[in-house]
């Protein structure tokens, strides 16, 4: 070919390829891992984000890998996945729900998780796993974003119901030998450290780079006792700065976002007769039932009757809810074996004559006395289904669970009066009575179902709302404003639920918590937003009380995170458990101990 004919060639190819539709680039705006609880309005958040044209998809129940690559073999926990997308397929939004704690360890992780699936788990037009009323159906993913989640995507944020502080100490709790820890000394229960890794002194957290020959860094995975359940929930150690334990990386620095507050719920199956008639409970007749000490009806002051007990895990977030605020609470230990722990926690008789019982599954020993047992539940979805199948799956009983309310968590067993939920020493956990107001002469709050204590669905919203989804706050609680007990300090069961984050993540994070808390307010109130929020109209002046935070320490009292801050817009330190308080005060580190509202050492 001549000079001149090359020359021709290369201008011909050079145009061509001028005129040909360049790819555009997918930018993952953020990939969250976390609780279920703010699963599905950070789904309706991105997909407003998302803007006209915008596409959503979601998969089957847990057959999303998140992939942990620190150890070898790599941990892999099973999730279930919303993505979203917009009309260009050039952003991309996920969230991957599996438990608040495993959201924390896979964004603290160095390297982070990977969010993966195989192509079948990833084709098809969606599994509508939340409500088209919403956001109409799922549609089938855009062969660049199915492609994004083959090759697998980094965890970029965590979505959480506890501090970071507070999920590594639960962690260490799990991750080590079954007793009474160093600083607790002679004031412990003896249950510092749960006994699933032999390695590590009673709740103390492992050093770093021991390698993972070791065993210091892995425990034993925790069993669902749930009939024919494979479930699993994974214990890998992981630390909130410094270095990662295992990896030795850095830990990049990190932000806490506010998303805002949701009540614990006790819940029930009162078909069979044994908790037909529980419509309350006080936090030292919860502590009898779900310690082991009476697994009986009789421990709720009812006609003795046997009754099934559901736990979760001890690294479940939920679990760790009902933990810190109604059973054990957190720890006041002095170092000097005095500030003896007060409460009964739901983790007392699971090792028995030696033997830890990993599944949990109504073993002998594990209820002290009453006619009942207790079973291990791994995640909220699994405990909700427990109490669901009380009666059909665990013998023929009235079953006992709890679980972090919002409509999506609880819609298997909401507008049904066989199952329901129990005030707590007689304050509503959702509405402002259960039932009739009569000490205000006013009825039902107009979304609460006509029968007390029964979970509310979308069947019960009032008609002004069509009875779906969406449906304001103001349309369902008579005072305006949803979980009025929640808000006036005087329900204790509860959380804060937050977004931990960084970088460009971070921006998108704190985009999608405030379009969340819109929808909070106008569209699907499955939370308290945690600032003041005007949406449809409607202005709710957010969350005014709060827990006071506390330093968190692991079983050695070795120091886990800052200093405690809980003053304006700044936080920092443990909160589980943390005495509830005015947002305004500037008072830290408040739970109960012996005498009584007290600073903790």
């Amino acid at each position: 070919m001549s000079c001149m004919k090359s020359i021709f060639a290369v201008l011909l190819l050079a145009a061509i390829a001028s005129i040909v539709p360049q790819a555009k680039a997918t930018t993952v705006e953020v990939t969250i891992v976390g609780a279920s609880a703010e699963w599905q309005t950070l789904a309706l958040a991105a997909y407003s984000l998302a803007g006209s044209g915008a596409g959503h998809w979601t998969s089957a129940s847990n057959v999303i890998n998140v992939t942990d690559s620190r150890v070898n073999p790599v941990n892999v926990d099973a999730g279930t996945l919303w993505i979203v997308w917009n009309s260009a397929g050039t952003k991309v939004w996920s969230f991957t729900k599996v438990d608040s704690i495993v959201g924390t360890r896979c964004y603290f992780a160095q390297p982070q998780c990977s969010v993966n699936a195989t192509l079948a788990n990833l084709s098809g037009s969606g599994s509508n796993q939340i409500s088209s009323a919403f956001w109409g159906s799922d549609t089938a993913l855009p062969a660049t974003v199915q492609s994004l989640f083959t090759t697998g995507v980094t965890t970029t944020a965590a979505a959480t119901f506890e501090r970071p502080e507070d999920a590594a100490f639960l962690t260490c709790r799990v991750n080590s030998q079954l007793g009474a820890g160093t600083y607790g000394g002679a004031a412990s229960d003896g249950l510092d450290g749960l006994g699933y890794n032999s390695v590590n002194a009673s709740g103390a957290c492992p050093a770093d780079g021991l390698g993972q020959s070791s065993g210091a860094y892995v425990g034993a995975p925790i069993k669902s006792g749930y009939p024919g359940s494979t479930a699993t929930a994974n214990v890998l150690a992981f630390n909130i700065k410094g270095k990662d334990p295992i990896s030795g990386t850095t830990i990049p620095a990190f932000t806490v976002v506010e998303v805002g507050a949701a009540p614990l719920v006790f819940i029930i199956e009162r078909n069979e007769g044994q908790l037909t008639n529980l419509t309350n409970a006080s936090p030292s007749q919860l502590q009898q039932a779900f310690s082991g000490t009476n697994c009986d009806a009789a421990a709720f002051g009812l006609p003795a009757g046997a009754i099934n007990i559901f736990i979760n895990e001890g690294i479940s977030g939920q679990g760790n809810v009902a933990e810190a605020t109604e059973f054990r609470g957190p720890t006041v230990y002095t170092g000097s074996g005095t500030g003896n722990v007060l409460g009964l926690s739901q983790e007392s008789n699971v090792y028995v004559g030696g033997v830890l019982n990993n599944p949990l599954a109504g073993q002998s020993g594990t209820c002290v006395n009453g006619l009942g047992a207790r079973y291990r539940a791994i995640g909220s979805s699994e405990e909700t289904k427990a109490v669901q199948n009380s009666a059909a799956k665990f013998g023929g009983f009235d079953g006992i669970g709890y679980g972090v309310f919002s409509y999506g968590n609880f819609s298997s067993i909401a507008n049904n009066p066989n199952y329901g939920y129990i005030t707590l020493n007689s304050v509503d956990p959702i509405f402002a009575s259960y039932g009739p107001q009569n000490s205000t002469g006013l009825g039902y709050d107009p979304g609460q179902p006509a029968s007390a204590g029964t979970l509310p669905g979308a069947a019960n919203l009032p008609a002004s709302c069509s009875g779906a989804f969406p449906c304001p706050e103001s349309e369902i609680w008579a005072g305006g404003l949803s979980f009025p007990n929640l808000r006036n300090g005087t329900y204790s069961a509860w959380s804060d639920l937050r977004i931990v984050s960084s970088g460009t993540a971070l921006t998108s994070s704190k985009a999608l918590v405030k379009a969340a808390q819109e929808f909070a307010v106008s569209s699907v109130p499955d939370f308290v937003p945690f600032v003041k929020t005007t949406a449809g109209g409607v202005t709710d002046p957010g969350l005014l009380v709060l827990r006071s935070h506390y330093q968190q320490y692991d079983g050695a009292g070795t120091l886990i995170g800052a200093a405690p801050v809980n003053s304006g817009s700044t936080e920092a330190g443990g909160d589980f458990g943390g005495e509830v308080v005015s947002s305004t005060s500037k008072t830290t580190q408040l739970v109960q101990g012996a005498q009584g509202l007290q600073i903790r050492p």
